[in-house]
Protein backbone atom coordinates (compact mmCIF):
# COMPACT_ATOMS: atom_id res chain seq x y z
CA UNK A 1 0.00 0.00 0.00
CA UNK A 2 1.25 3.41 -0.73
CA UNK A 3 1.13 6.52 1.23
CA UNK A 4 1.31 10.10 -0.49
CA UNK A 5 4.29 12.68 1.20
CA UNK A 6 3.51 15.02 -0.88
CA UNK A 7 5.43 17.14 -3.55
CA UNK A 8 8.90 17.16 -1.85
CA UNK A 9 11.35 14.54 -1.32
CA UNK A 10 11.70 13.65 2.10
CA UNK A 11 15.63 13.66 3.37
CA UNK A 12 16.57 9.81 3.40
CA UNK A 13 15.74 10.11 -0.36
CA UNK A 14 17.69 13.10 -0.91
CA UNK A 15 20.81 11.53 1.18
CA UNK A 16 20.75 8.26 -1.38
CA UNK A 17 20.37 10.59 -4.10
CA UNK A 18 22.85 13.44 -3.00
CA UNK A 19 25.64 12.03 -5.07
CA UNK A 20 28.20 11.83 -1.89
CA UNK A 21 28.99 7.95 -1.60
CA UNK A 22 28.60 6.50 -5.05
CA UNK A 23 31.35 4.34 -3.63
CA UNK A 24 28.64 2.73 -1.09
CA UNK A 25 25.92 2.87 -2.94
CA UNK A 26 27.87 1.20 -5.99
CA UNK A 27 26.40 -1.92 -7.75
CA UNK A 28 22.27 -0.61 -7.57
CA UNK A 29 19.78 0.52 -9.63
CA UNK A 30 16.99 1.90 -9.98
CA UNK A 31 13.49 1.21 -12.74
CA UNK A 32 12.68 4.23 -13.87
CA UNK A 33 9.12 4.57 -15.78
CA UNK A 34 8.57 7.15 -18.70
CA UNK A 35 5.72 7.22 -21.25
CA UNK A 36 6.37 6.33 -24.75
CA UNK A 37 4.44 7.87 -28.22
CA UNK A 38 1.96 5.25 -27.74
CA UNK A 39 0.67 5.63 -24.25
CA UNK A 40 2.17 2.71 -22.57
CA UNK A 41 5.15 2.81 -19.92
CA UNK A 42 8.58 2.44 -20.93
CA UNK A 43 10.59 0.71 -17.92
CA UNK A 44 14.68 1.55 -17.74
CA UNK A 45 17.33 1.21 -14.80
CA UNK A 46 19.54 3.80 -14.27
CA UNK A 47 22.14 3.70 -11.11
CA UNK A 48 22.82 6.03 -8.64
CA UNK A 49 25.76 7.47 -10.71
CA UNK A 50 22.76 8.74 -13.10
CA UNK A 51 20.55 10.05 -10.83
CA UNK A 52 21.15 13.13 -8.68
CA UNK A 53 18.94 15.32 -6.02
CA UNK A 54 19.60 18.89 -6.31
CA UNK A 55 17.13 19.44 -3.54
CA UNK A 56 14.01 18.63 -2.15
CA UNK A 57 11.85 19.26 -5.29
CA UNK A 58 14.44 18.28 -8.26
CA UNK A 59 16.29 15.53 -9.62
CA UNK A 60 18.52 15.54 -12.50
CA UNK A 61 18.99 12.65 -14.49
CA UNK A 62 21.55 11.29 -17.41
CA UNK A 63 20.59 8.77 -19.77
CA UNK A 64 21.69 7.92 -23.48
CA UNK A 65 20.49 10.82 -25.38
CA UNK A 66 18.94 8.59 -28.62
CA UNK A 67 17.73 6.52 -25.52
CA UNK A 68 13.54 5.47 -25.63
CA UNK A 69 13.66 6.78 -21.69
CA UNK A 70 15.28 10.10 -23.71
CA UNK A 71 12.89 10.19 -26.42
CA UNK A 72 9.83 9.73 -24.06
CA UNK A 73 10.80 12.74 -21.54
CA UNK A 74 11.42 14.71 -24.15
CA UNK A 75 8.00 13.67 -25.85
CA UNK A 76 5.43 13.20 -22.60
CA UNK A 77 7.73 15.12 -20.24
CA UNK A 78 6.58 11.82 -17.74
CA UNK A 79 8.79 10.31 -15.68
CA UNK A 80 8.80 8.27 -12.43
CA UNK A 81 11.67 6.88 -9.94
CA UNK A 82 10.94 3.69 -8.62
CA UNK A 83 13.44 3.64 -5.75
CA UNK A 84 13.45 0.01 -4.40
CA UNK A 85 16.25 -1.08 -2.05
CA UNK A 86 16.76 -3.10 1.39
CA UNK A 87 13.71 -1.56 3.62
CA UNK A 88 12.46 0.86 1.59
CA UNK A 89 10.33 1.17 -1.72
CA UNK A 90 9.29 4.72 -3.01
CA UNK A 91 7.84 6.47 -5.95
CA UNK A 92 9.00 9.59 -7.25
CA UNK A 93 6.59 11.39 -10.00
CA UNK A 94 7.54 14.40 -11.88
CA UNK A 95 7.79 16.31 -14.57
CA UNK A 96 11.38 16.10 -17.12
CA UNK A 97 13.12 19.10 -19.19
CA UNK A 98 15.89 18.80 -21.00
CA UNK A 99 18.57 20.60 -19.91
CA UNK A 100 21.72 21.51 -22.36
CA UNK A 101 24.57 19.21 -22.89
CA UNK A 102 27.33 18.36 -21.12
CA UNK A 103 30.68 18.81 -22.91
CA UNK A 104 32.26 15.63 -21.82
CA UNK A 105 29.70 13.03 -22.00
CA UNK A 106 28.61 13.74 -25.83
CA UNK A 107 26.57 10.31 -25.50
CA UNK A 108 24.26 11.36 -23.67
CA UNK A 109 21.35 13.93 -22.55
CA UNK A 110 20.76 15.61 -19.18
CA UNK A 111 17.09 16.07 -17.51
CA UNK A 112 15.76 18.19 -14.69
CA UNK A 113 12.96 16.43 -13.32
CA UNK A 114 10.42 18.57 -11.09
CA UNK A 115 8.83 16.40 -8.14
CA UNK A 116 5.21 16.58 -8.38
CA UNK A 117 4.42 13.60 -5.98
CA UNK A 118 6.41 11.11 -3.53
CA UNK A 119 4.80 7.96 -2.77
CA UNK A 120 6.13 5.62 -0.10
CA UNK A 121 5.06 1.77 -0.41
CA UNK A 122 4.72 0.50 3.28
CA UNK A 123 3.13 -3.25 4.50
CA UNK A 124 -0.16 -2.61 6.47
CA UNK A 125 1.10 -5.23 9.45
CA UNK A 126 -3.04 -6.48 9.69
CA UNK A 127 -2.48 -7.76 6.26
CA UNK A 128 1.18 -8.73 5.13
CA UNK A 129 2.52 -9.16 8.71
CA UNK A 130 6.16 -9.14 8.51
CA UNK A 131 6.59 -8.68 5.24
CA UNK A 132 9.72 -6.56 4.26
CA UNK A 133 11.57 -5.61 1.36
CA UNK A 134 15.21 -6.99 1.18
CA UNK A 135 16.75 -5.97 -1.83
CA UNK A 136 16.35 -3.96 -5.12
CA UNK A 137 18.27 -4.02 -8.28
CA UNK A 138 21.75 -4.98 -8.16
CA UNK A 139 24.37 -5.16 -10.68
CA UNK A 140 28.01 -5.43 -10.97
CA UNK A 141 30.54 -3.48 -13.30
CA UNK A 142 33.03 -6.57 -12.47
CA UNK A 143 36.77 -5.20 -13.22
CA UNK A 144 35.71 -1.55 -14.63
CA UNK A 145 34.39 -0.97 -11.21
CA UNK A 146 36.88 1.42 -10.41
CA UNK A 147 36.73 3.38 -13.57
CA UNK A 148 32.44 3.27 -13.21
CA UNK A 149 33.11 5.46 -9.84
CA UNK A 150 35.44 7.63 -11.40
CA UNK A 151 33.34 8.61 -14.44
CA UNK A 152 30.12 8.61 -12.01
CA UNK A 153 32.09 11.18 -9.97
CA UNK A 154 32.37 13.53 -12.91
CA UNK A 155 28.94 12.75 -14.62
CA UNK A 156 27.24 13.68 -11.23
CA UNK A 157 29.29 17.44 -11.00
CA UNK A 158 28.35 17.81 -14.65
CA UNK A 159 24.73 16.66 -13.92
CA UNK A 160 24.90 19.32 -10.92
CA UNK A 161 25.82 22.24 -13.35
CA UNK A 162 23.75 24.98 -14.19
Amino acid sequence: MSRDLGGELPEAVRARLGGRDVRALMGRAHLVMTVDAQGRPHPAMLSYGELLATGPREIRVATYKSSGTAQNMRWSGHFTLCLVDAGMACYVKGRAEELPPMADFPKLARFRVAVEQVLEDYSQADIEGEARILGGITFTAGAATEQWLLDWERLLQALAAP
